[in-house]
């Protein structure tokens, strides 16, 4: 078992790691487009070395060789305004990280401060308890309740026995046509009107099936179970004026404990909690978009590299460069021979090194929309106050599986979060949610200092008098979702 802070702990781990899977492979883009720059300046200085050998026999090389001294050097200009500019948004992505790390250390601390709030709220609501149990005039309050609520479920389930039994006997009376024809006709009732031939017709099928008798029958077991409504209708109300008078002790004797003073701390720590998460998730989206940023440099979608890149096409493309790639490729001369093989490596090198980005461009979205997704589910996490005090799961080695399976694209974040979901517990507190008016199923006021949770833990119960109300039960004190 480990608590939910433990756990978002993993969570926070786990994003660190996709962090470090997206910076590798954006590491060997980054690697893969100096290869590819490099490959295109060898290509530049094999030209360039032809162009040496073909002096002699061609009079325009002079000027194209001028021309890719020209493009190697704007090509470098290019990269240097790509480095500068990669080199402004390490320091801002650096910053970010900074101030992020100082936001987060806050949270823990301010974590620290509601666990605090709640846990004072849960010990003030367990002593005074403890007083109450030990009062006579609160226990007599307490045991009337109790009484009457008791009464009520048993009349309840009384009327509601009578009712499947009105359903069940009632079949018969219903599904004989004659019975019912003399029934509907309210035959044997002042309310009966009939005369000559259709009266003594009617007698005669009355004496014939002993409608008397049945009649009589039937009425009463109609009639029972409106009765046992009524009578269990009264005990009910009987029972809400024995728990409202047990809710006002609890109310009084809270506030008389200053118990609403610390459960107002607990708000106020709560909403500070609230308000670094804001944060938190402003300072990520700022963070996340220095990093789409950055994703761009590595991966060549840059504004700088995309004009290099269009310059290479349009310098190389231009008719002087390009006679001089063709006079290259075509030459008759043995010596240009081991020239014209290394440029032919060069392309195969450079078709292959684009097929490598692309891979690994794909490589780099799938890790982005993983790192996207465990972010939403760290949001998710904290929004159902997961990390909380007395907040755990069941399994501790669980997490760190599941978290590893996600990372590695065998585990998809809805069916992470729903496993989650199954295994969240929240832990008994001190204070008990089901004492004096809480064990009834209608709410509680013993919260423990969870707030609205604390309903849903007093509403599992631990016993208590629930089930007229549909409250109670007992077991462990699971939620499995948001409040």
């Amino acid at each position: 078992m480990i608590s939910g802070r433990q756990a978002l702990g993993s969570i926070d781990e786990t994003l660190d790691r996709a962090q470090a899977e997206i910076n590798d492979v954006e590491e060997q883009i980054r690697h893969a487009n100096e290869a590819l720059v490099a490959g295109q300046k060898a290509r530049l200085d094999e030209l360039r070395a032809l162009a040496a050998e073909r002096l002699a026999r061609l009079d325009d090389l002079p000027a194209a060789t001028a021309r890719l001294d020209d493009i190697e050097q704007q090509a470098k200009r290019l990269l240097q305004q790509r480095g500068q500019a990669l080199a402004e948004l390490q320091e801002q992505i650096d910053t970010a990280v900074q101030a992020q790390q100082q936001i987060e250390a806050e949270r823990r601390h301010q974590a620290i401060q509601l666990d605090a709030a709640v846990n004072a709220v849960d010990e003030a609501e367990s002593r005074l308890q403890a007083v109450l149990d030990a009062d006579d005039a609160y226990r007599v309050a307490r045991e009337a309740a109790e009484a009457a609520e008791r009464l009520a479920m048993h009349a309840q389930e009384k009327a509601d026995r009578s009712a499947a039994e009105l359903s069940e006997k009632g079949e018969t009376y219903r599904g004989d046509p004659l019975f019912m024809y003399l029934w509907e006709r309210q035959y044997g009732l002042p309310a009966y009107r009939a005369h000559g031939l259709f009266r003594w017709l009617d007698g005669k099928v009355a004496r014939l099936i002993g409608y008397a008798d049945a009649r009589a029958n039937f009425a009463r077991l109609n009639d029972i179970p409106v009765r046992l409504q009524e009578h269990a209708d009264h005990l009910a109300a009987r029972a809400d004026e024995a728990f409202d008078a047990l809710r006002v002790l609890d109310d009084e004797a809270r506030a008389a404990d200053g118990i609403p003073a610390l459960e107002a701390r607990v708000a106020d720590e709560q909403q500070r909690l609230d308000a670094i998460d804001e944060r938190i998730q402003a300072h990520e989206a700022e963070h996340q978009a220095l990093l789409a940023t950055r994703a761009e440099f590595a991966v060549g979608e840059d504004q700088y590299t995309r004009n290099a890149i269009d310059y290479l096409a349009t310098e190389f493309g231009r008719e002087d460069v390009a006679d001089l790639h063709r006079v290259a490729l075509a030459t008759p001369y043995p010596e240009d021979d081991v020239i014209v093989s290394r440029m032919r490596r060069l392309e195969d090198d450079l078709d292959g090194q684009r097929t490598t980005l692309a891979d690994l461009r794909g490589l780099l979205e799938k890790h982005r929309t993983r790192l996207r997704e465990l972010e939403d589910l760290r949001l998710q996490f904290k929004r159902n106050r997961y990390d909380r005090v007395g907040s755990v799961f069941t399994n501790d080695s669980m997490l760190p599986v599941l978290l590893g399976q996600f990372l590695a694209g065998m585990l998809d974040s809805k069916m992470l979060w729903k496993v989650l979901q199954e295994h969240q517990r929240y832990q008994p507190r001190r204070s008990n949610p089901d004492f004096g008016s809480g064990g009834f199923g209608r709410g509680t006021v013993w919260r423990g200092g969870l707030g609205d949770i604390g309903d849903v833990i007093g509403g599992l119960g631990r016993g208590g008098f629930g089930g007229r109300r549909g409250g109670g039960g007992g077991g462990g004190f699971r939620t499995g979702g948001g409040f």
